[in-house]
């Protein structure tokens, strides 16, 4: 009988002793049986530690100082010992037949290093509220495969909980960037997706609970901003042949625009003018017809008149 390759299920958690379980069995009743399990607990101060104590012998776990989710990902990719990788966060959960369907996929897909399913968002009621392929900028949406670097880079995103990775591609991935406090999981799967086609599982096979304080929920803005403006130098490092297609180019200065006016706002709000006057030029000169940015340049205008 084929021995079934291994499976490591990383799961990096901070604070969410109070939905940890939940993601847990929910890996653990998978019908595919050859499951390896990390926990990375990123520093939580609640009773995550205490959780952890009725999984002894089940799971892996790893205790760290609170770096960010990104360093908890790649602490669980160090310990790793599966031939295929999958992410799952502390508060969500997969249905039974997760990696099942992903591994079956993978298998039957020998050019595809990495694949992906439908899933469905869930509110604090248990209620499926949204499917993850009803919003435009997911790649769900237009059930996207194969090569979709570019649709990446107009803004199509996906979370990592819906992903099978194999293990060479990882590898070659050299894990999340952790000078990224959010958007660590689309640098990923862009630098994924320059690397190997991506397969589609037409399936809901995750659920992604919405609550207050998830990761789908905010951000604090000036750290969003800032991690959005790395992230959109690394693109341009990374990628500027394909941002030079026509349709990705046309998205990638809408995103630029939007990004320096949101920044300008974000320096005009700490009275930095001059800051918040060169942000404002680069989004004009990104899309010189936005409202919003001429408005802002008033608005620069008056707080200087009033310094």
């Amino acid at each position: 009988m084929k021995t079934r390759s291994l499976v490591t299920v990383i799961i990096p958690t901070y604070n969410y002793g109070h939905y940890l379980a939940r993601a847990l069995d929910s890996v653990l009743n998978q019908s595919y049986a050859n499951i390896e399990i990390i926990v990375v607990d990123d520093g939580s101060t609640d009773n995550t530690s205490a959780v952890m104590q009725a999984y002894a012998g089940q799971v892996v776990y790893i205790q760290q100082k609170n770096q960010g989710a990104a360093a908890a990902r790649n602490r669980g990719l160090l310990a790793a010992q599966g031939d295929y990788i999958c992410f799952l966060d502390a508060d969500d959960m997969y249905h039974a037949d997760n990696i099942a369907e992903k591994m079956a996929y993978l298998e039957k897909h020998a050019a595809v290093d990495w694949c992906y399913s439908n899933w469905a968002w869930v509110n604090d009621a248990g209620q499926e509220v949204m499917y993850g392929d009803e919003p435009e900028v997911s790649l769900a949406h237009i059930k996207a495969e194969g090569d979709v670097l570019a649709l990446a880079l107009q803004g199509y995103r996906l979370g990592t909980n819906v992903f099978m990775f194999r293990r060479t591609l990882v590898n070659r991935l050299q894990g999340f960037d952790v000078h990224l406090k959010v958007l660590e999981d689309y640098d990923y799967y862009l630098r994924a997706a320059s690397l190997s086609p991506l397969g589609y599982i037409d399936k809901v096979l995750c659920l992604i609970y919405q609550h207050e304080g998830s990761l789908g929920t905010g951000c604090h803005k000036t750290v969003a901003y800032r991690n959005r403006w790395h992230m959109h130098k690394k693109i341009k490092s990374l990628f500027a042949d394909v941002l030079l297609q026509p349709d990705v180019q046309a998205s990638w200065r809408k995103q630029q625009a939007d990004l320096y006016r949101n920044l300008a706002t974000m320096m005009l709000a700490s009275n930095h003018t001059r800051r918040a006057s060169v942000f404002l030029r680069a989004s004009l000169a990104n899309d010189c017809r936005q409202w919003g940015a001429l408005l802002l340049r008033w608005k620069i205008v008056w707080v200087r008149m009033k310094l």
